[in-house]
């Protein structure tokens, strides 16, 4: 029996949603065809690829591996797709967009990877700037496009937004931290705790505002624009820190492990868009460019789901 390309779907949604009956919503399918898919993909392998409890399903090890190669074969036929579709493509011109430092940090090599492989015509031109630089520049035509966090943008009439994708905060903390163990913990809780503060993009205004609307403040230990330095401070006990899915990765430079937990009390998605003069008439390269970053989010949000196993709170 061959692996099809659905039992990979369903594998995968079942390892990010951790339950059956919310992986076959995803997937829009029964109950009993999800398992069905799983259990033969399973047999195919010759491998168990879950644990089954009571609150769900659990990868295991083999299932972890796998799923690294389910991810990646998914991904590639996305972009194979994409790039077939353009293949003929006859679209060129030049497009200056603007892009905030999140974004130049953690998503300009895979902005420009995706526009080379299918929009080969045309030529961009990054250009980082902060946020009210980037609106004033949307405004008066120095930029075509902008790639921001929407979360921050103003709510001037003349901008228009659009969300790519919404992207969880969670509590990142050390593997062996006691915390690991809760399923869920509260802003009250990560209060007494200290506190690793990343300073860029405006993160700081928004973690005011979320922690000053329960009347908490964290208790910031080190302040750095250098998210590997939060990472291997976080991993290494130093602190904790809550930061988005979008960015999260289980290790740090130096070797050290992290995890994420799910928060409480209510803290607000780093959302991710496009943000353009309203009214504003876009070229034909800049519209390619635009929906080759809508296909990009896509990916983006499946690649940056937390793990079945990672949820249980168990160490990987």
């Amino acid at each position: 029996m061959s692996i099809t390309l659905k039992q990979l779907q369903h594998f995968v949604a079942a390892a990010h949603m951790g339950q059956v009956s919310r992986a076959a919503l995803r997937c829009y399918v029964s109950q009993p065809s999800l398992t069905t898919s799983l259990k033969n993909l399973e047999a195919t392998l010759k491998v168990p690829l879950f644990t089954r409890h009571a609150d769900g399903l659990r990868l295991t090890v083999q299932g972890e591996g796998f799923l690294r190669h389910a991810e990646h074969m998914l991904s590639t036929l996305d972009a194979a797709v994409a790039e077939t579709r353009n293949a003929t493509s006859s679209v060129a011109g030049h497009v200056r967009i603007a892009i905030t430092d999140t974004v130049s940090e953690y998503l300009l090599p895979k902005v420009i990877a995706t526009v080379r492989r299918q929009l080969p015509l045309i030529a961009f031109e990054p250009v980082e700037r902060n946020r009210i630089e980037i609106e004033d520049g949307l405004r008066s035509g120095e930029f075509d496009l902008a790639v921001v966090l929407v979360s921050n943008l103003s709510t001037a009439a003349d901008i228009r937004r659009e969300n790519l994708l919404k992207s969880p905060r969670r509590l990142w903390t050390a593997l062996d931290h006691p915390l690991v163990q809760k399923k869920s913990v509260s802003l009250r809780e990560i209060a007494a705790l200290p506190y690793v503060l990343l300073d860029m993009d405006e993160h700081v205004e928004t973690v005011d505002r979320y922690w000053s609307a329960q009347k908490l403040k964290p208790k910031v230990v080190f302040r750095t624009k250098s998210i590997e330095a939060v990472r291997s401070l976080v991993a290494q006990n130093v602190g904790v820190t809550i930061l988005s899915d979008l960015v999260f990765r289980p290790w740090s430079h130096d070797g050290g492990r992290i995890r994420r937990t799910v928060t409480s009390t209510a803290v607000p998605s780093m959302d991710l868009g496009l943000a353009y003069r309203r009214g504003a008439v876009l070229s034909d390269a800049t519209t390619a460019f635009a929906d080759a970053l809508r296909l990009l989010a896509k990916t983006l949000t499946r690649e940056s789901q937390p793990r079945a196993l990672e949820e249980a709170g168990e160490p990987r």
